[in-house]
């Protein structure tokens, strides 16, 4: 009887070593992942503490900490500049950060475009003309009170509108380069319609429009971060939930749809929730350019595309980006402040153009 001889590389007897290798590589790839997040959170509560501690009247960090965790242990005169002047505003970089970083990093998702964020779809753009509409208007018939409220609540309709919009376009007429287009559309003309408030604005309301236009954090308020936490609290377990759909969503249409999702659907659902987080950011501070550009490129780099640490890993990213912002504009001039969305501005072109520039983009 002829034997026939099984190849070593073909027994049974070799699979559970191989699928144990394999295993082992998945575990180190998911603990590097891990621990990469975990560095990115050391990052920002430095960052935090350090930003708290930035300012005209110059705290350690030491003492911003003890104010922090023991607020018994320092004078009362640290303990406001900490927790009433400086805590709220340092919370608000943070929240913002993360919101415009999510919401860039999932435009970018649904796109397949590392182009695409808040700030280029026109979605910003649209906030700021909202807001400068209430100011040029209210400026002439409303009083401060109800003009405080007005220019948020502008901001946050305009902004959703223009997500809106850019959404019955692509119904309209279906496909990933429709919705760029129509965004680069919303933008020009945002950006038109605004131009003619500051042809018409007086000079304390044109004041107030190039404030707005130039970002600014200051005189952020408990209420005011309480209502952007929430937001993002409420729309963040949508998009984990959806996690592994974005993920496939990254290999393609074909892919994801021969897996079984729903891939316009997801579309639209993703750039909605996107639209309401960025609606609400910048309702407060003002157009905070590239934050949801730069930041998730960062996080694609460290952590890859896979939604369940694309996620969290942006999320850092961009809390962390914006409080270093926050410290150079409290820095870059000795005595005085720069506006936070020029020292972003700053920071974010150098990556743009390099995205532009890139080989294959």
């Amino acid at each position: 009887m002829k034997l026939i001889k099984v190849s070593s590389a073909a027994s049974p007897l070799s699979m559970p070593d191989h699928s144990r290798k394999i295993s082992s590589n998945y575990k180190t790839v998911i603990f590097v992942k891990v621990f990469i997040c975990v560095c990115l959170a050391a990052l920002v509560i430095i960052s935090f503490l350090v930003d708290i501690s930035s300012g005209a009247a110059h705290l350690s960090v030491s003492d911003v900490a003890k104010s922090l965790l023991f607020p018994d242990s320092v004078g009362k005169e640290i303990d406001i500049i900490v927790r009433t002047i400086r805590l709220p505003i340092a919370i608000m970089a943070l929240l913002v950060g993360s919101s415009l970083a999510v919401a860039g990093m999932e435009m970018q998702t649904i796109l397949n475009n590392p182009l695409a964020s808040p700030y280029t779809l026109g979605i910003s753009s649209a906030a700021s003309f909202g807001a400068g509409l209430s100011i040029v208007v209210g400026y002439s018939i409303l009083p401060l009170s109800l003009q405080n409220i007005a220019t948020p609540v502008f901001a946050f309709v305009f902004s959703l509108g223009s997500s809106l919009l850019i959404y019955f376009i692509s119904k309209f007429k279906k496909g990933m380069g429709t919705i760029i287009l129509s965004g680069i559309a919303v933008n020009f003309m945002f950006s038109a319609l605004y131009s003619v408030l500051t042809y018409i604005a007086n000079n304390e309301a044109l004041r107030a429009l190039t404030s707005w236009t130039q970002g600014n954090i200051i005189g952020a308020t408990w209420q005011q971060d309480f209502i952007v936490f929430l937001v993002i609290i409420i729309t963040l377990p949508f998009l984990i939930k959806d996690s592994w759909k974005l993920t496939a969503l990254c290999m393609g249409d074909i892919t994801a749809k021969s897996l079984g999702v729903q891939v316009e659907k997801l579309r639209i659902k993703v750039l909605v929730l996107s639209a309401v987080i960025t609606a609400v950011a910048v309702c407060f501070v003002g157009t905070i350019g590239f934050i949801g550009l730069v930041a998730p490129y960062l996080a694609k780099m460290l952590v890859g595309e896979e939604q369940r640490f694309f996620i969290p890993a942006s999320l850092l990213t961009g809390a962390f980006i914006m409080s270093v912002s926050s410290v150079a504009s409290k820095t870059v001039i000795p005595g005085g402040q720069v506006p936070i969305g020029i020292v972003t501005s700053i920071i974010g072109i150098p990556f743009l153009l390099m995205l532009i520039l890139k080989k294959g983009r």
